[in-house]
């Protein structure tokens, strides 16, 4: 062989591990990062992890503290119940004069305040069935300022004989809210409107024949009134009714058992002569019990 050849071949064979080398290095790469992942200690990290997890779950409670949900549900009631309260006590004043204190006054809740309402109220009848209504007024502001002037003058002859200052002996009554709202006067106001517009529907549906046994009735009733009115005038009967409102209510809360007895008695037997009538009527149908 030449020498060239002997080159030629030397040279082939230095490409060749050449060649060679980058070839180990792709196997060798994957193999250099598997001894690293395998000896990672992976036994102690599975053992352990459960086991503190175990421990954390047996010291933990399983549910949550009730406390702060027991918190959350006692706040959610509590907000509307002062407002409630507050809402009821801003009622409260405008139905002070309502139908509940007049049923109280009517049954003598207060034997106090039922007495001086009733003696006043039928001592101003009396008078106006003998002095005109200017003049029952200007008595009766008399009077009452003669009483307060009175007893003002008494308690300070008081205090100068003791030497004590006193204050206002009706400074009390002084002290009593007597204005009224808007709010009141609208909603008296429109319990008033209510009241006259019913009134004026009614008078006019009865006047004008819209149902024919209701006129018929307000017509008997007009009738019995024309006689009633002979024998007394509007405020003998004003008198009687504030007699009657007082006098009646306590006994029937005594004797309320037997009056509604004979009371159905009565409705039953005035139910069938009603409707006979009503059957004789033409257009008219008996009503069923």
């Amino acid at each position: 062989m030449s020498k060239g050849d002997s080159k030629a071949e030397e040279v082939k064979h230095e490409l060749g591990e050449e060649d060679t080398q980058p070839e180990l290095e792709p196997e060798t790469k994957p193999e250099t990062p598997e001894p690293l992942i395998d000896l990672a200690p992976k036994d102690p990290i599975d053992t352990l992890l459960p086991q503190s997890s175990e421990k954390d779950i047996e010291d933990k409670p399983l549910t949550p503290d009730p406390e702060p949900v027991k918190e959350q549900v006692e706040d959610i009631p509590e907000d509307p119940l002062p407002d409630s309260t507050t809402s009821a006590a801003e009622i409260s004043p405008l139905l002070k004069f309502s139908i509940g204190g007049v049923k109280d006054l009517l049954y003598w809740r207060d034997i106090k305040v039922s007495g001086v309402v009733f003696g006043l109220t039928l001592l101003v009848l009396l008078s106006l069935c003998c002095f005109s209504v200017v003049s029952v007024i200007s008595y009766l502001t008399l009077s009452l300022l003669t009483v307060t002037v009175a007893f003002r003058l008494y308690k300070l002859v008081l205090q100068t004989l003791n030497g004590t200052q006193q204050p206002n002996p009706f400074q009390s009554l002084l002290d009593m809210e007597v204005t009224l709202s808007k709010d009141q006067i609208h909603k008296y106001a429109d319990v008033i409107l209510d009241h006259l517009n019913c009134t004026l529907v009614c008078t006019r549906d009865l006047v004008l024949v819209k149902n024919m046994v209701a006129s018929l009735k307000f017509a008997v009733f007009m009738w019995l009134l024309t006689y009633i009115g002979c024998c007394f005038n509007g405020l003998t009967l004003l008198i009687l009714g504030v007699i009657a409102a007082f006098v009646l209510p306590p006994i029937y809360e005594k004797y309320q058992v037997p009056i509604d007895n004979h009371y159905n008695l009565v409705a039953q037997k005035f139910a069938q002569v009603a409707n006979a009538v009503r059957s004789k009527i033409p257009g008219a149908k008996p009503k069923t019990q």
